[in-house]
């Protein structure tokens, strides 16, 4: 299957030094979130963008959230609705791995992430740069979380969307009740929306052990699945959350979007949870060969987005953006990345 890095005619990944954060990031690409923001009016009609925008403010200052003025910020360079609802968006489908691709290497992740938006080719890479040290993150202009990212000589870490959980834990009352169930829980939760919680992690932690405890202990607004990588062959793990409590799966293992553990319940996300996990998990001892070698059906599909390969240890990522099964941008390799 092409990958698109030798086809001159697609656009390269953009590389923005924003050392002082997401903000920055949106500050300096205004145009690019108003572009972003009418491709996702094209999946969400502009009534129903309006509505998740005023909830997703709603549930925001209620929580109190460190993020508010940024956020703030962030709409009125939009100047329209949107900023809120997509920063406060989960609904992501993604297939992630962590291995060692060698005897003694550091283990390394590897992901894809699946969205209902075309953002495949507005994906960029950011440099931030907080007091813990420099992070990369692939990413959107706009989006004030963290989706995907590497900490050289830190760790790196992906977000996958859980199942949606039942009404009553281990009771669904079918899904349209389940879903407003589940957003009522949202807008009465204080806790951190699990992307500005990624972000905090790689704002504060100095280390993998630091940023464990932290994704596994901190209380979030919903659940998530976070996969997280060192810079040694022992440090990698995919932490499984609830809003208050955890299960840690160690490296080498992958997750999709269905619950590894018998003892969470909810309902699968994405298309084919359970197929996209079996193919990672049938490809996981070929990983870590030429870059995105592992990227075929169903891991990829129709809502795939972007694709990405992480090495905390070495600095490095690689990372193309797709719509579907296209590609969408030339691939991007960045190597020997300072974490200063």
């Amino acid at each position: 299957m092409a990958r698109g890095d030798d086809a001159e005619t697609l656009p390269a990944i953009p590389t923005i030094d924003a050392p002082e954060g997401p903000l920055q990031l949106a500050m300096t690409c205004t145009g690019e979130i108003r572009r972003i923001v009418g491709l996702v009016r094209r999946v969400i009609p502009g009534p129903v963008l309006r509505w998740g925008d005023r909830y997703a403010e709603t549930s925001l200052r209620r929580a109190r959230n460190p993020f508010l003025t940024e956020l703030d910020a962030v709409a009125r360079l939009l100047g329209q609705p949107g900023a809120y609802a997509l920063n406060f968006s989960f609904e992501l489908g993604c297939t992630t791995a962590c291995r060692s691709p060698s005897e003694g290497a550091a283990v390394q992740l590897y992901r894809t992430l699946d969205w209902p938006f075309r953002l495949g080719r507005n994906v960029v890479v950011a440099r931030h740069v907080p007091a813990a040290g420099a992070y990369h993150n692939i990413t959107w202009p706009g989006f004030l979380g963290v989706l995907t990212a590497v900490a050289p000589r830190r760790f790196a870490a992906a977000i996958n969307q859980p199942p949606m959980a039942y009404s009553f834990d281990r009771l669904s009352l079918g899904l349209p009740v389940d879903w407003m169930v589940n957003r009522w829980r949202v807008r009465n939760a204080a806790a951190l929306p699990p992307a500005h919680l990624l972000r905090q992690a790689f704002e504060r932690c100095a280390s993998y052990e630091e940023a464990k405890a932290m994704l596994a202990e901190t209380p979030v607004c919903i659940p998530v699945i976070y996969t997280l990588t060192g810079v040694t062959p022992d440090e990698g793990c995919i932490i499984e959350r609830r809003e208050h409590d955890a299960l840690l799966h160690a490296a080498p293992s992958c997750i999709a979007n269905h619950w590894l553990t018998n003892r969470f319940r909810g309902r699968p996300r994405g298309l084919n949870s359970y197929r996209r996990l079996a193919a990672m998990r049938t490809g996981l001892p070929s990983l870590g060969g030429q870059p995105l070698s592992w990227l075929r059906p169903p891991v990829l599909n129709a809502l795939t987005r972007v694709a990405a390969e992480l090495d905390a240890h070495a600095g490095s990522l690689t990372v193309q953006g797709w719509h579907g099964t296209v590609p969408q941008t030339r691939m991007l390799t960045l190597t020997g990345l300072d974490g200063r």
